[in-house]
């Protein structure tokens, strides 16, 4: 396993509403750390969800409109489980009693760091957190199955994918895929929380796994999302199964403070003929954008979408732009392959920029680029089976 710091900055974000605190801190850390400054809890979680790639955060916990208890709370409850897991080192003080840090650490806090701050010790706490959670992340990223639900995840539904496509080929058969995801998620993450919201989504897996053969495959590739993919099974098939489940899960008896709580999915079916040339990443994409089309059309939806749409839809994308929070999303849900046509596009748009670069901002870009390794996505074979 790489060192991060071998690799690449090791990202902090140090909280804390005192200036000379957050500059103090900022010298500490140097050269070898790149650090974002946060005013308060407010402030910090702001950033957190712009920027994924922090690795370790500082904070206080007596400051103004979001304080440290607060801001613990709002990152453990988080809906994004990169944000949920990050590790929170608590500043305490001589003004910081027991009872303060036991809260602290009930509420999740990963440790307590004393102030005033040593700077051997701060810098020594950073780094060996951001090498804990990248050595998480890269477990994780190993992994094929979902911990929640047992399903596959999305690396493990490429990898059935790929042989499901090489069968088909061989056998001249064709693939169905459906996309599939609880309506509204978010809002139901806030009215009934992350026990309520879990205990959901493994019953859905459960009325998913109910639905289908034994030899589909069925994955969560998001936090509310599935992907289900049926060797040999016709389109027709595919949208009576796809209604059944609407019904099933809309018959769901869920309830708060005396109130039914409506839960509903829409789903996207798309099929691929055997006489089609497509890769894992062309089909997740055509699967994903079934779903979006769905969810247009409001809750409770069924979308059927054919392979010359999403071809369509591709063209029609190369021509268009994407806010970075966008492409980022995009990544995150494995659509990879409507991001392919805008690469192009996207580097000239940012030539400027480019122009402006050290050599050694260079360099990191370059550095992004070769530690992404397998993940990088063959752009030639996927523009050839576009076409």
């Amino acid at each position: 396993m790489s060192s991060v710091s071998n690799d690449r900055k090791v990202k902090v974000l140090v909280v804390d509403d005192s200036r000379v605190v957050r500059v103090a801190a900022s010298r500490m850390f140097g050269d070898d750390f790149d650090v974002l400054l946060a005013v308060d809890g407010a402030d910090a979680l702001s950033i957190i969800e712009r920027d994924s790639d922090i690795h370790v955060v500082f904070s206080d916990l007596a400051m103004p409109e979001m304080d440290g208890y607060e801001l613990l709370t709002a990152l453990r409850e988080h809906t994004d489980e990169n944000i949920r897991t990050l590790p929170i080192i608590i500043a305490t003080g001589a003004g910081n009693p027991e009872p303060a840090k036991k809260k602290a650490f009930s509420l999740g806090a990963t440790d307590f760091i004393t102030k005033p701050f040593n700077g051997t010790d701060l810098r020594a706490r950073a780094r060996s957190y951001a090498q804990f959670r990248e050595a998480n992340k890269e477990l994780k990223e190993q992994a094929t199955i979902d911990t929640l639900t047992s399903l596959l995840n999305l690396r493990g539904i490429q990898m059935q994918l790929n042989k499901e496509i090489s069968f088909a080929v061989r056998h001249e058969s064709n693939i169905t895929l459906m996309c599939i995801e609880i309506d509204r998620y978010k809002d139901l993450f806030v009215r009934i929380g992350r026990h309520g919201t879990e205990t959901l989504i493994k019953k859905v897996s459960t009325v998913l796994e109910d639905t289908f053969r034994k030899e589909d495959s069925l994955a969560r590739v998001g936090l509310a999302r599935f992907i289900v993919s049926m060797p040999l099974s016709q389109t027709e098939s595919a949208r009576d199964l796809a209604n059944r489940i609407c019904q099933t899960i809309e018959s769901f008896k869920a309830s708060l403070d005396g109130k039914r709580i409506k839960i509903t999915v829409s789903i996207g079916v798309c099929a691929v003929e055997s006489d089609e040339q497509v890769d894992v990443d062309f089909l997740l994409g055509m699967a994903f954008e079934s779903l979006e089309r769905a969810l247009r059309d409001g809750a409770s939806q069924l979308k059927e979408f054919g392979i010359d749409e999403y071809r369509q839809v591709l063209l029609e994308n190369a021509k268009q732009t994407m806010s970075v929070d966008s492409v980022l999303e995009a990544i995150e849900h494995g659509d990879r392959v409507g991001l392919v046509e805008r690469i192009d596009n996207a580097i000239d748009r940012l030539s400027p920029l480019f122009a402006m670069l050290s050599n050694e901002q260079i360099q990191r870009i370059v550095g992004y680029g070769q530690g992404m390794k397998g993940n990088i996505v063959n752009i030639d074979s996927t523009r050839s089976a576009q076409k």
